[in-house]
């Protein structure tokens, strides 16, 4: 994966992560469930360019179906964090680029991280961790957003 679109892929996680805040500073008033729904719009919006970007990987292969996502808990600073299992389905060694979604209990997006994973063997399940960027609390889950083998 070139430099370039490592740099992309993190300025876009950070902006996944930066929205809700920017969006609660604004002065154009409004009620806290209209900034949650625009913070909310921001964090997805932020979440499809990441997304776009990981199709641009050359040479990659959507392979979402490749990854899993665990259970969610927490580290000792309050992150959420899953284990991720890949599967590589291919026939040679590849490298994964995988979009995390963390979701609340009402499944609004609440965070969004880039995990990579090198050199996955064919057929043998390869553990990772993704952890979130943020603090959070209450009931997460975790969801693979995209992956892409390359």
């Amino acid at each position: 994966m070139s430099g370039h679109l490592m740099r992309t892929i993190c300025a876009v996680s950070l902006m996944a992560v930066l929205a809700p805040a920017a969006v609660g500073c604004s002065d154009e008033g409004g009620t806290p469930s209209s900034a949650v729904s625009r913070a909310s719009a921001a964090v997805a919006s932020a979440t499809a360019s990441a997304k776009a970007q990981l199709d641009k990987i050359e040479g990659g292969t959507k392979a979402t179906r490749d990854v899993t996502a665990g259970p969610v808990s927490f580290n000792g600073q309050g992150r959420a964090t899953t284990r991720l299992t890949v599967t590589n389905s291919a026939r040679q060694t590849a490298s994964y680029t995988i979009l995390v979604n963390f979701r609340d209990a009402d499944k609004h997006l609440v965070d969004a991280v880039v995990v990579t994973v090198r050199s996955v063997r064919p057929d043998t399940p390869t553990k990772a961790t993704a952890r979130s960027h943020r603090t959070l609390s209450g009931k997460v889950s975790a969801q693979v957003g995209t992956a892409v083998r390359y």
